[in-house]
């Protein structure tokens, strides 16, 4: 440790420290090139004439500008530096050193050699220094570092006249630890300044890899780099200590779990560079504000009281010491992590224990006057106060769980008192289980509703209260959520019509109305029942309405959405919840776990339209909370859309592996259906004998024979046994076993046309001209796409067309453009949009039979009997009812329907209809 802390502290001496005046210092480390080092020049110098960096200490002021100056006299660029020290306290020595590099003067005696002599005025120093400024041949930058040890009213005359009273090509590049005093608004407004701070210095998480270096970061891996730039907030200085500390440490992962601003060479930097020049009062109140997450004027005020709350932190802002602005008005304010723990180890040695719980507690008052909820409960628990706590938990319980689903937070702050063996109120317990149920804690909250029954049962008086009543209704509810999010659709779907039957019609508990509803349109959905579902979760809708809960909200369009892919109405679906998620983000926040739930769910719709970029972005935001939040449906969404766009490396953005993660999260029919996923997608990227080995460990076949039996109600669900036809499917056809494939695409296309499954019929159209290609019968294949393009044009419908590419350049390659009929300009324009994703020859093909279908036309004039049936077909008449209509046999009528298919250019009823009204042949 003697050596780290060695090592450490000759290294942060260099960051804010000159070896000389007039250059800048060797460093110990190696610099890092941050992307800010692009933005402040061009070819010809700096990108404004003046460059402002101000940031407290460590930021690497020094070391960016001294990469700047070695970039511009690289490029043949004059420049001089200067460091000033705390000599260079008055404008005067500024002005003087400044006139001596200027002149050359390598060995001056300062102070002693200067611009102005005896009691020149300061204005005439000034001028003589512009003066020579000016007058200089060449192009120059000064470099000014350190301006903060200069404390002279005057400097900012002294700036500005530097800045607006010099030549173009006069440049010159500030750093402070303060606020430097300029003239900004006018210089921004000439253009003439380009300020960086905190944010552009601090290292990314890329540039925090790039120090570390391939060793390290694969040592702690990507999440430990991340943590890195967590706790440092990219804070340079901090984090070339975390490297110090890592690289020695002999398990870097436990060093770095230890991390904080107590190590003990951060602390001598801080209390050396940060708090030796405060006064003993200022330091105080450092300590004091400390104990606060984050602070307005108002608050330090109530909880620390004082005369002078208000100055000392004015004199912290103005310092810069790590004082971080949360809101545009600079009115709320937070201190940086590390600087805080080091603030809050401090203050547990000089500031006695009742006096920090005095601190909390009155910022727990202030907080909750003025609704701050979240710190009051916090500061509470902090000055472990739980009698403080618990009124306060009781009272937002409903808000925090039901309305802003702070699920996480609240339980939090349950297990706290829990584990102090404290005892909430049956209500804020009650709150406490559905907070569980919502983070996916299944078996710890059907516990947690065990205990409540018992306390009930323990206070329950002989005559039961209403309330009593109200709440064994909620609870038994609750129960029933807790077996669907579990995967018991079929209890689940039972309990809730059970409990919406004996609810009444006057029933006005919003929340669990939502609920019940949103179970049973949940148990619909999965046995393909699309408009009951449809019915039930627009119920909910209506009633989540009345929860006013964006929370609430959120879940239910991200069911409502699942209704609409499972019918493969893509487009309409993702309007929809691409705009709830929207609102739901900006009432709830990024960090808010439905928002990831309704990200999931809008990225399978995204895929399904070959929006490809926009599911990308909406899967890297919804993983992040998919194991901890949300339902299987929507998370089996989510990994679908993961699927499709996987490509089978090993390096790609969201991992095989990470989606088994989220899988094994979960019940197990998840895992099941993502190894129908990745079947799919192995056959599509080539990998027969890896598909093959994933059907056996899954065990697919066995899945299939099960899923009739008792005691397997998981694998019994319709939309898993869909799922699972559809790749064994793809796996015959694969395998070239074209007939038990035939026969499954039959059987599986007459349920999906039953029900309503629009893409699931696109994905068996296909497979059949899958078949057709293969057996070389390229007419039957058109009659399949161009039945699969009639469902997918209006709902986008594009995914299956991208997987079976290869399928669509077969048949183009094979077929004229005659043989390819579309009703419609919408047809014939998502087939145009399908076919650019074909190879160029394939492409030309493909225009030519767009072209060719550009306009509708007749292939042979129609008959006046052909006219008649196409009236009768429009009022619905069957083919038996044609033919006594007309008084022919069953046979002619075909016979007379076919021969007006081939004149339409189609093969079907529907399509007969729609074409002949496009032609206006008929109303």
């Amino acid at each position: 440790m003697p050596n780290k802390a060695a090592q450490f502290r000759r290294t942060a001496e260099h960051i804010d420290q000159q070896i000389g005046r007039n250059e800048p210092p060797n460093f110990l480390f190696q610099s890092l090139r941050i992307p800010v080092l692009s933005n402040i020049q061009t070819p010809s110098g700096l990108r404004a004439k003046c460059l402002s960096a101000v940031a407290p200490v460590g930021y690497g002021k020094t070391v960016l500008m001294s990469m700047l100056l070695a970039d511009l006299r690289h490029a043949g660029k004059q420049c001089l530096w200067l460091s000033l020290d705390e000599r260079d306290n008055t404008v005067e020595s500024l002005i003087n050193e400044l006139g001596s590099i200027l002149r050359g003067d390598k060995n001056q005696a300062h102070p002693t050699q200067a611009l102005f002599h005896g009691h020149e005025p300061r204005d005439t120093s000034i001028d003589k220094l512009l003066s020579i400024l000016n007058s200089h041949p060449l192009a120059i930058t000064l470099f000014i570092d350190n301006l903060h040890f200069c404390r002279d009213e005057s400097l900012g005359l002294f700036l500005d006249q530097l800045l607006f009273k010099t030549r173009a090509n006069v440049q010159i590049v500030l750093s402070s630890t303060e606020d430097l005093p300029l003239d900004y608004p006018r210089a921004q407004l000439e253009g003439l300044v380009q300020q960086i701070g905190p944010k552009e210095l601090s290292f990314s998480q890329e540039d925090v890899t790039s120090l570390f270096g391939d060793a390290l970061s694969s040592q702690i891996g990507e999440q430990g780099v991340a943590e890195v730039t967590r706790k440092t907030e990219g804070w340079p200085a901090a984090v070339r200590m975390a490297q110090i500390i890592l690289s020695q440490a002999e398990q870097p992962l436990s060093a770095l779990a230890a991390f904080s601003g107590s190590d003990e060479s951060l602390a001598q930097l801080l209390n050396r560079q940060v708090l030796s020049g405060f006064s003993a009062e200022l330091r105080q109140f450092l300590l004091a504000v400390s104990q606060l997450r984050t602070f307005n004027m108002e608050l330090c005020s109530a909880a620390i009281g004082g005369d002078h709350v208000a100055e000392h932190l004015n004199d912290l802002i103005e310092r810069n010491v790590f004082v971080i602005p949360l809101d545009r008005n600079r009115s709320w304010y937070r201190l940086h992590g590390l600087f805080r723990d080091h603030l809050l180890r401090e203050a547990s040695l000089h500031l006695n224990k009742q006096d920090r719980q005095n601190i909390q507690l009155r910022a727990s008052a202030w907080c909750q006057r003025n609704q701050y909820w979240r710190d009051a409960i916090n500061y509470a628990l902090d000055a472990e106060s739980s009698s403080t706590a618990m009124p306060i938990l009781e009272q937002i319980a409903p808000s925090f769980v039901r309305d802003r689903g702070a699920v996480l937070q609240y339980i939090r702050w349950i297990e706290i008192l829990h584990d102090e063996g404290k005892q909430v109120s049956l209500e804020a317990e009650y709150w406490f289980v559905w907070a569980l149920a919502f983070h996916r804690r299944y078996e710890y909250a059907r516990k947690q509703i065990n205990n409540l029954y018992q306390r009930m049962q323990g206070q329950q008086n002989k005559n039961n209260s209403a309330s009593e009543t109200e709440l064994h209704r909620r609870i038994a509810i609750l129960r029933t959520s807790i077996d669907s999010l579990s995967d018991q659709l079929e209890d689940a779907y039972l309990g809730a019509k059970q409990w919406l039957d004996s609810a009444g019609a006057d029933c006005n508990d919003s929340f669990n109305l939502t609920a019940a509803n949103c179970i049973i349109g949940c148990y619909f959905m999965n046995t393909f029942h699309f408009s009951d579902a449809r019915q039930h979760l627009q119920a909910a809708k209506e009633t989540a309405y009345q929860t006013n809960s964006s929370y609430v909200d959120g879940w239910v369009h991200a069911y409502t959405a699942l209704v609409g892919i499972h019918e493969g109405n893509y487009a309409n679906s993702y309007t929809e919840i691409v705009s709830a998620l929207t609102t739901t983000r900006g009432a709830l926040g990024d960090e808010s776990g439905i928002c990831g739930t309704m990200a999931l769910v809008a990225a399978r719709c995204a895929v399904g339209m070959g929006l490809d970029q926009d599911a990308h972005q909406l899967l890297a935001f919804g993983m992040k909370t998919a194991r901890t939040h949300g339902f299987l449906e929507a998370a089996a969404s989510g990994l679908e859309a993961a699927v499709l766009l996987w490509q089978g490396h090993g390096d790609e953005t969201i991992s095989l592996s990470s989606m088994w993660e989220v899988a094994n999260a979960y019940p197990t029919r998840l895992s099941l259906m993502l190894s129908c996923f990745l079947i799919k997608r192995l056959i599509v990227l080539g990998h027969i004998d890896e598909a093959c080995a994933e059907a056996e460990r899954a065990g697919l076949q066995r899945a299939v024979e099960s899923s009739n039996q008792r005691g397997t109600k998981a694998m019994a669900i319709p939309l898993l046994v869909t799922l699972i036809n559809s790749a064994l499917i793809d796996l015959d056809l694969a395998l070239g076993r074209l007939k038990p494939a035939n026969t499954l695409i039959g059987q599986d296309l007459k349920r999906a046309k039953k029900q309503s499954c629009n893409a699931r019929q696109v994905e068996l159209e296909l497979n059949s001209a899958v078949i057709a290609t293969q057996n070389q019968d390229y007419t039957l294949a058109v009659r399949h796409i161009t039945r699969a393009l009639r469902i997918a044009a209006s709902r986008r419908i594009l995914r299956p067309f991208i997987d079976q590419v290869d399928v669509l350049h077969a048949v183009i390659s094979a077929s004229k453009a005659s043989a390819w009929g579309f009703v419609s300009d919408q047809e014939r324009q998502f087939f145009a949009e399908i076919c650019r994703l074909l190879p160029s020859d394939d492409a030309d093909d493909a225009s030519e039979i767009a072209t060719e279908n550009e306009q509708p036309r007749l292939l042979g004039k129609l008959t006046a009997r052909e006219l008649e049936l196409l009236g009768f077909i429009g009022a619905g008449l069957s083919n038996q009812q044609l033919a006594d209509r007309i008084d022919v046999s069953l046979t002619t009528v075909k016979w007379h329907l076919q021969n007006l298919y081939g004149k339409l250019g189609v093969s079907s009823r529907t399509a007969a209809l729609a074409k002949a009204r496009n032609l206006n042949v008929i109303p």
